[in-house]
């Protein structure tokens, strides 16, 4: 049986050659599908009133600008579709059908787009808070239930070149013999003026030396930051000289943490308040430091004002368990769901009827020990709340003796202290104290918020309340999931604290976006009545 021949031009033919000629030109509007993304995207946006952007523009004189509706709509889509990068946004502007019809065919440089993001701050806040009321007015998101948490998102700044306050001091001596080896150099040169003129204007230094005399005053700005965070870290507890503070010179406002992917790095702590309808974050922030148990009620407060509305629940980690927190939600009137460690041990023979008599000689050896003292601990210790004093296992009275300030978390906590004054003598006192023979007698210390701690703890055991703080793990983490892996943004790509709160509202707007696209066309088309879908809506 003979083989066929295969035919040498049997492969499929182009549909369209690159030089043929069409008889009917194609547009923009036929090249994007009805349920492209994309026309939902635009179909959002132009329900906002763009009227406070376009009075950021003088339209008197020059060249007509581009309306910032087409810029904020490109760099919304580009985060949506994990594009970060200005360069990479002026190249799709040129190639990608979707970006030409969204920008109408124009072709914006990577300079104007960045600059655009820069700019408009309080017009971005704004924003991003209109998408939050239709979201609301949806009925597709609710302020009643909220999640809070923070992230760690790296700085544009090198985890290998930071600054400690002995490796400044160092660096700012080098800094000085150099600028008196340049002023001595200065010097001589000043001697042959008159047989050389260099054409150095005499007001001015030589640029050599300008540039290391800025260098000298920026290491001294951030040698005086570094002393200042030692000082601080020195109250937390923390031996400077073990363990000194670091600082990056290229983003001073980030700080040395721990990274999420491992290591330590300059990071910036984004924040995120996400109510638990649909998943929008309805507030958003970045701090500096690991300080983000700080953040929690001036977040609130903000939401309430912003949106006229009253939260009653708020969902945290343990790091929001503070006494200072659970205080304020208390006043607040606020439910808080967080989980909150209780040390005191179960079945403990130091709580008996009459403290005032001393534990039974067979449970001694059950009361709490302190791990460090090997003594006993403070559970070991009976607190009566009305007489404001502890009973010791012997059934002896600390009375309250003064007050101390202590950090922690890095805040200021007020401590009062109740000594033992009948210690002498007594028959526990190798087991209480390390010196019993020492004149003064065992102290206790009690902060303000052990009392709201428990009573938190107590709430917290409630299986219903147990039951809903399971939510906040889908809630509270997922937006920092989908805004660096989605969105692809594991590092900033600006400088500073401003800057970079800036690019995180730009991608939390991006993805309340994104959530509002995904829920668009049911909810148009189950509220045909509302105004908001015949587009009278305005922000």
């Amino acid at each position: 049986m003979t083989r066929k021949t295969p035919k040498p031009d049997y492969w499929q033919k182009p549909p369209t050659p690159r030089t043929q000629l069409v008889l009917f030109a194609e547009s923009l509007e036929s090249r994007i599908p009805h349920d492209h993304p994309v026309r939902v995207l635009d179909e959002i946006l132009d329900r906002i009133d763009w009227k406070p952007w376009e009075a950021r523009y003088d339209l008197r004189s020059g060249r007509p600008p581009i309306h910032p509706s087409v810029l904020a709509k490109t760099l919304l889509f580009a985060m949506i579709r994990r594009i970060q990068s200005s360069r990479q946004i002026e190249y799709n502007l040129k190639h990608s059908i979707d970006f030409m019809w969204l920008a109408c065919g124009r072709e914006i440089e990577h300079t104007t787009i960045s600059e655009f993001r820069r700019k408009h701050p309080e017009q971005l806040k704004g924003l991003y808070k209109n998408l939050i009321r239709l979201a609301v007015d949806l009925g597709v998101a609710k302020l009643s239930e909220l999640c809070i948490d923070g992230s760690r998102v790296l700085a544009d700044a090198s985890r290998f070149n930071t600054l400690t306050a002995e490796k400044a001091s160092r660096l700012i001596e080098k800094l000085d013999r150099q600028i008196a080896e340049a002023m001595a150099g200065l010097e001589a040169n000043d001697a042959a003026d008159d047989q050389i003129d260099t054409g150095q204007p005499a007001d001015r230094l030589p640029e050599e030396l300008r540039d290391m005399t800025s260098r000298r005053e920026k290491l001294d700005e951030l040698k005086a930051e570094l002393d200042e965070m030692d000082e601080r870290r020195r109250r937390d507890g923390i031996n400077p000289k073990k363990n000194p503070a670091q600082l990056s010179p290229t983003d001073p406002d980030s700080r040395v943490l721990p990274n999420k992917e491992g290591g330590y790095a300059p990071n910036y702590t984004p924040m995120a308040v996400t109510e638990t309808e649909n998943g929008f974050v309805v507030g958003a922030d970045v701090l500096i430091g690991n300080v983000e148990h700080t953040a929690m009620v001036p977040m609130l407060e903000e939401l309430e004002s912003d949106f006229e509305t009253k939260v009653e629940t708020v969902m945290g980690d343990g790091a929001y368990g503070t006494g200072e927190n659970i205080e304020a939600m208390e006043q607040r009137k606020t439910e808080l769901l967080s989980p909150t460690r209780n040390d005191e041990p179960k079945d403990n023979p130091a709580d008996r009827e009459d403290p005032t008599e001393p534990v039974a000689d067979e449970d001694l050896d059950r009361l709490p020990i302190n791990p460090q003292t090997k003594r006993f601990g403070k559970h070991a210790f009976v607190y009566d709340e009305p007489a404001d004093c502890y009973f010791c296992p012997a059934g002896k009275k600390l009375t309250r003796s003064g007050s101390g300030r202590s950090r922690r978390n890095g805040l200021t906590v007020r401590q009062v202290n109740y000594v033992c004054k009948a210690c002498r003598g007594c028959p526990l006192g190798d087991r209480c104290r390390q010196n019993p023979s020492a004149r003064r007698g065992r102290k206790v210390t009690r902060d303000g918020y052990e009392a709201v701690r428990r009573r938190h703890f107590e709430r917290m055991q409630d299986a219903d309340r147990k039951e809903r703080y399971k939510r906040r793990f889908h809630f509270g983490e997922t937006p920092f999931a989908v805004v660096k892996a989605s969105f692809d943004l594991r590092r900033f790509l600006l400088r500073g604290i401003e800057a970079v709160r800036l690019q995180w509202l730009w991608s939390i707007t991006a993805l309340n976006l994104k959530k509002l696209m995904s829920l668009w066309r049911g909810v148009c088309a189950t509220s045909s009545e509302s105004p908001l879908v015949a587009g009278d809506w305005k922000s």
